[in-house]
């Protein structure tokens, strides 16, 4: 694999490509020729409107934009690298929004709490759950919180290949809080049960608490 155009796109009334899409269309790529292939971190810098293009390994990202961000998978035991570029040009286009997929939000009062998802079973349904969770903890912190996004995977053995869960609990709980040029970096440990549940990583939310 070298250089890709990934087919993403602004997903109802948002103004930026979610980083879910991102690792979605990565993840389909990979099972393609792996489909035994895990996720095993990723990292995003920035967001962006624009189109997406994925670089594995050494590739030059031809006609690529600013780095936007970088992942790794597990592939046998041997490591491929993935980095994630705007591509330069046209936004992407608009498309439809997709239901939530979690409910009974139970925040702990501490930066964490539990919820239940029922998902498609897929990596990117699972995916989506998670941050539509951890968001949601954010966004109901009793403060005026603005701004909440996505910007890590750490420590994580996600399949990319359909292997989760249909239905089950997801349960942050929250272990490092700071903040860096304005914003509010978080980290949290999430856990899932369910048949077939992947193990416990971390993930990782930036925010705006305003005063």
């Amino acid at each position: 694999m070298a250089s890709h155009v990934l087919e993403v796109g602004l997903r109802g009334t948002r103004d930026y490509v979610q980083g879910s899409q991102i690792l979605a269309r990565t993840a389909e790529m990979v099972a393609a020729d792996q489909p035994d292939a895990v996720l095993v971190s990723a990292k995003f810098t920035r967001i962006t409107r624009h189109g997406v293009v994925a670089v594995f390994g050494e590739d030059a990202a031809v006609g690529a934009g600013e780095e936007i961000g970088r992942g790794r998978f597990d592939v046998s035991g041997e490591r491929l690298e993935v980095r994630w570029h705007e591509r330069p040009g046209p936004e992407a286009p608009r498309i439809d929004d997709v239901p939530g997929s979690t409910s009974g939000l139970a925040p702990d009062g501490a930066g964490g709490g539990t919820c239940a998802f029922a998902i498609g079973g897929t990596f990117e349904s699972y995916l989506a759950a998670v941050i539509e969770f951890v968001k949601a903890l954010h966004a109901g912190r009793g403060e005026r919180v603005t701004d909440i996004w996505f910007t890590a995977l750490m420590g994580a053995r996600l399949p990319v290949a359909p292997a989760y869960p249909a239905h089950g609990t997801l349960t942050a709980t929250a272990e490092v809080e700071r903040i860096a040029h304005g914003r509010l970096q978080t980290l949290s440990l999430v856990d899932t049960t369910g048949d077939g549940a992947p193990p416990r990583y971390q993930i990782c939310f930036s925010c705006v608490i305003e005063a």
